[in-house]
């Protein structure tokens, strides 16, 4: 059992070499070459040379790429009896039940088995990819169903399986969520979320798991004797006097390295016990995202009582790679799993929405404290803003400069991340959302103009982006939701792939 991070799907990639051999001299009209190239043998050497080459190519671009995991290759020798055996797919496919992509190395003379071969695997497949005649001896297995990945190079290949493994993680995620009320939706914040998580599950392959936000919530002190008060007598997964000990280490190190710290350290302990309890259920329940309902929770006043937010849950769980979505808003969990496993940085979500301009050409968000003036063009202006960016924007493999602060204004308590978004204008980024009945991709591109909110307490923190064109992207993004999850990076191309191979229609912005 244990937490599921996108950082460590892997796609398995299964090679499988078809070579054709003829078994005696003679010429005509499948034979193209002279001499000793016609003697039974000659196609052998020829062959292991191929075979060779295709291996220093898979050393090359996939082998030393600890994101894939290459098996032995299959190697399927045919000949010009033009018999087909069938312990030829038995070899090629013995280890269907764990391949994730057939790399096939296609051969002239062995057209017909590696067509019946595309048609027996249901995984997706792809010849290699070069500019010969091999890419085009699946055209009819395509017709006929097999899911054939075409490419023209490596690079575009690897892509294509960065995005495949995307689709993996996707398929294979464990979604922890923490209802008040129905599981499908809150009573108020992300209700723009699936309309269904079943058929979330059917579309996606994605799998739930449930606690109530009450029962989790009691697990934030050590177990009573007696048991919690919504479960009493049962042995549960509260925190314990060493994991308080771990939170109060944890916060030490957090403070010591942030920029700036405006929050005091029984508060931060406080919201790093949620992260722990959060994440003890999600490793018992082997889960790859969170989900809590902010507003539903909020208004128990249990947050107030216990004095924590989860915003610093999301950022922690961000930039360990594990999707984690406020106001339970499942579909951002699922969007920023795709982004994260894609890109190998962490995914940020927040409101979205046009930027709405002052009287003197500054973006003025909910209060003029936290307006951002805007040098040069103020058209076509969005805003992103929430109070959980991560220290690993820019990738999982290094942290950002943060600042630790707190949601609550007047009290101080729930601690929050800030990141400086100003240090990143110019940086193009890409947004992503699925919509709530699972048909469509909503697909956008942006470029951090300024940030704001740095300086400031409660959920105010993010960053004013430039879009194309304002009106088509904000036509296009109504129908999909206020939180549009972003990753840095210019990934639409990648994301209209993965989109059409998810069952859905891509709307590009």
């Amino acid at each position: 059992m244990t937490v599921r991070s996108a950082k460590d799907v892997k796609l398995v990639v299964k090679p499988v070499f078809f070579a054709m051999e003829h078994k005696y001299y003679y010429e005509g009209p499948c034979r193209m070459s002279s001499g000793d190239a016609l003697e039974p043998g000659f196609d052998a050497i020829i062959n292991g040379k191929i075979y060779e080459g295709m291996q220093k190519a898979l050393d090359f671009n996939l082998r030393n790429d600890a994101r894939f995991e290459v098996l032995e290759p299959a190697v399927i020798r045919t000949t010009d009896d033009w018999d087909i055996k069938e312990e030829w797919f038995e070899s090629a496919l013995a280890d269907d039940h764990i391949v994730d992509f057939y790399l096939v190395n296609t051969a002239f003379g062995a057209n017909t088995v590696i067509e019946e071969f595309a048609l027996r695997t249901k995984k997706p497949i792809g010849p290699n990819p070069f500019k010969m005649y091999g890419q085009l001896a699946l055209a009819s297995s395509v017709r006929r169903g097999a899911d054939i990945i075409f490419s023209l190079s490596w690079p575009e290949l690897k892509d294509k399986l960065l995005c495949l493994r995307a689709e993996k993680a996707l398929r294979t995620a464990n979604i922890l969520l923490a209802p008040r009320f129905g599981g499908d939706k809150a009573m108020a914040g992300g209700t723009d979320t699936f309309d269904s998580l079943c058929l979330a599950r059917d579309t996606f392959g994605t799998n739930f798991r449930y606690v109530n936000v009450h029962e989790l919530m009691d697990y934030l002190s050590p177990l009573p004797e007696e048991g919690n008060h919504t479960t009493p007598g049962r042995k549960t997964m509260n925190v314990t006097p060493e994991e308080i000990a771990w939170c109060e280490e944890l916060a030490e190190s957090l403070m010591a390295d942030a920029s700036e710290c405006q929050i005091e350290k029984k508060y931060l302990v406080n919201s790093l016990k949620a992260y722990k309890v959060v994440n003890k259920v999600m490793n018992a329940y082997d889960c790859s995202g969170f989900a809590a309902p902010c507003p539903d929770a909020c208004s128990t006043r249990r947050l107030n009582e216990e004095q924590f937010t989860f915003c610093l849950t999301h950022s922690l769980n961000l930039e360990r790679g594990v999707g984690s979505a406020c106001e339970y808003d499942v579909t951002s969990v699922l969007c920023m799993i795709l982004e994260m496993a894609l890109t190998g940085k962490a995914a940020y979500m927040g409101n979205t929405l046009p930027a709405p301009l002052g009287p003197d050409g500054e973006v003025n968000f909910s209060d003029p404290k936290y307006s951002a003036p805007i040098e040069g063009d103020k058209n076509n202006l969005y805003l992103v803003s929430h109070s959980t960016p991560c220290r690993c924007l820019h990738g999982f493999d290094k942290l950002d400069d943060f600042a630790l602060r707190h949601f609550a204004l007047d009290a101080g308590f729930g601690a929050i991340q800030r990141h400086d978004f100003n240090d990143d204008k110019g940086q193009v980024i890409t947004m992503i959302r699925i919509s709530s009945d699972c048909k469509e991709m909503f697909i956008g591109r942006g470029e951090i103009v300024a940030g704001f909110g740095y300086d400031s307490d409660n959920c105010n923190g993010g960053f004013i982006f430039r879009v194309a064109d304002e009106h088509d992207f904000f036509q296009k993004h109504v129908s999909f939701g206020l939180h549009l999850p972003l990753v840095y990076g210019d990934y639409v191309d990648q994301f209209v792939f993965i989109a059409k191979r998810l069952g859905l229609t891509p709307v590009v912005a």
